[in-house]
C-alpha cells in the first residue's frame, strides 16, 4: 500500500490530517471523501445483510442495518472483498447492549458465518465408501481428515434447529428457543453449502476427527457416547455425506 492509499484509508475512517500532504484541503475534497466514505459504509453494511440473513430474518432490516452502522464504525475492516466482511459480527453482537435479551442472535450468527466459510472453503475430493472398504482393518488405525469445508457445533440451546428454520425453512422446523442440547453440521458439497443436525454420538465422533484422531479412536468415543450404537450405520452415513478426505495411514 502507498503512503497515499494509507493515508486515504485513515481518511475514511475519519482521520484527515495524513491525506493533506497528497491532496489540496478544502469543500470539495471534503464533499468528495464522504461521498466515498457514505458509499463505503453502504457497501459494508450491504455485505453484512448479505452474509448474516438468519440474522438479518430474525430482528428485521431496519434494526438490523441500525446495528450494522455501528459495527462498520467500530470495525470497517482493511480488505476490499466484501464476500468475507464481518468475521467478528457474532461476538460484537453477543457485547451489543440492544440485543441483550435476544441471546439467540450471536449463536445464529456464528452458524451464519460457518455458512459464509464452508462456501469459500477449498476444495478437495471426499473421501469415497468403496476407497474406505479397500482399506480394510487398516481404516481403523488411519488418521481421519476432514473436508476442508466442514464446521461443526455444539449448543446447549436449540440455536441449530432455529437456525435451520430460516436458513432452510421447511413445514415442520421448531422456531422455540429452549435449553436443548443439539449439533450441527456445516459443510459443502460440490457447489452447495449443507446442514443438518447432528445426534450427540455423529458429533462426538466428528469431532475426533476434527482432532486428527484415528478413526477407530473415533469409533470408540462415539460408542462411548451412545452405547448400542450401529456403528456402521453412522460412518456409512457419514461417508454419504462427503464429510472427510482420504485418510492418513
Amino acid at each position: 500500500m502507498t503512503g497515499f492509499h494509507a493515508a486515504f484509508d485513515r481518511a475514511l475512517t475519519g482521520d484527515l490530517e495524513p491525506l493533506w500532504p497528497h491532496l489540496e484541503p478544502g469543500d470539495r475534497t471534503l464533499g468528495a471523501l464522504a461521498v466515498y466514505r457514505n458509499t463505503t459504509i453502504k457497501g459494508r453494511i450491504d455485505a453484512l445483510e448479505a452474509n448474516y440473513p438468519t440474522v438479518l430474518q430474525m430482528v428485521g432490516e431496519d434494526w438490523f442495518r441500525a446495528a450494522a452502522s455501528v459495527f462498520v464504525a467500530e470495525q470497517p475492516g482493511d480488505r476490499p472483498v466484501l464476500v468475507d466482511y464481518g468475521a467478528g459480527f457474532p461476538d460484537w453482537l453477543a457485547r451489543f447492549e440492544p440485543a441483550r435479551d435476544m441471546t439467540y442472535l450471536a449463536p445464529c450468527a456464528r452458524l451464519d458465518r460457518a455458512w459464509t466459510q464452508a462456501h469459500l472453503a477449498e476444495d478437495a475430493a471426499p473421501l469415497e465408501a468403496r476407497e474406505a472398504a479397500a482399506l480394510g482393518p487398516a481404516l481403523a488405525g488411519a488418521t481421519a481428515a476432514l473436508h476442508p469445508s466442514v464446521r461443526l457445533f455444539w449448543f446447549e440451546w436449540t440455536a441449530p434447529s432455529l437456525w435451520l428454520a430460516h436458513r432452510y425453512p421447511s413445514p415442520d422446523a421448531s422456531l422455540e428457543w429452549r435449553a436443548e442440547a443439539q449439533g450441527l453440521l456445516v459443510h459443502r458439497s460440490g457447489a452447495e453449502v449443507q446442514a443438518r443436525r447432528l445426534s450427540r454420538a455423529e458429533w462426538v465422533f466428528l469431532d475426533a476427527c476434527r482432532l486428527n484422531r484415528p478413526f477407530g479412536v473415533a469409533a470408540a468415543a462415539a460408542q462411548a457416547a451412545s452405547p448400542g450404537l450401529d456403528l456402521s450405520a453412522l460412518f456409512a452415513d457419514l461417508i454419504a455425506l462427503g464429510v472427510f478426505t482420504s485418510p492418513s495411514i
